[in-house]
């Protein structure tokens, strides 16, 4: 089975990067603006997951750390399916690059290895509702 296009996005915060690092990597913050909870240790190969409410996409979505490399870039894969072991074969690859020039940070995402053009689709319009929340969590 071929792998469908990617995912990319780019924004800029006038945060420093180590605030916008901490947000995307640290579980408890991740928690405040990706789904509802997220657990997995900030190493690479650490197994977790990430959860949602029911009315939105209810389940844990298993994923694993690939790379850190803070604060600049992290990397993980995660499951399209909710309540499923984790696995590489299905999962597809989300990557985080920041760059910071005076005290604003530029934010790169991309996601990869799309099994199908529906999950893609879907996932692009999640991306643009959680890159909202992120925008929102670091104005406050």
């Amino acid at each position: 089975m071929s792998k469908i296009d990617s995912i990319n996005r780019a924004l800029k915060f006038n945060v420093p990067i180590e605030r916008v690092w901490a947000a995307i990597s640290d579980p408890t913050q991740v928690s405040c603006w990706f789904g509802s909870k997220a657990e997995y240790q900030l190493e690479t190969g650490s197994v977790g997951w990430f959860e949602w409410p029911p009315e939105i996409c209810a389940g844990r979505y298993a994923m694993r750390i690939e790379q850190v490399d803070a604060p600049h870039y992290l990397a993980w894969r995660w499951m399209a399916e909710p309540d499923l072991p984790f696995n590489e074969a299905t999962s597809t690859l989300v990557e985080w690059w920041l760059e910071e020039a005076e005290q604003r940070t530029q934010l790169k995402l991309k996601e990869s290895g799309f099994l199908s053009h529906k999950q893609q689709q879907m996932n692009v319009q999640g991306w643009q509702q959680e890159l909202d929340e992120l925008e929102s969590f670091l104005l406050n």
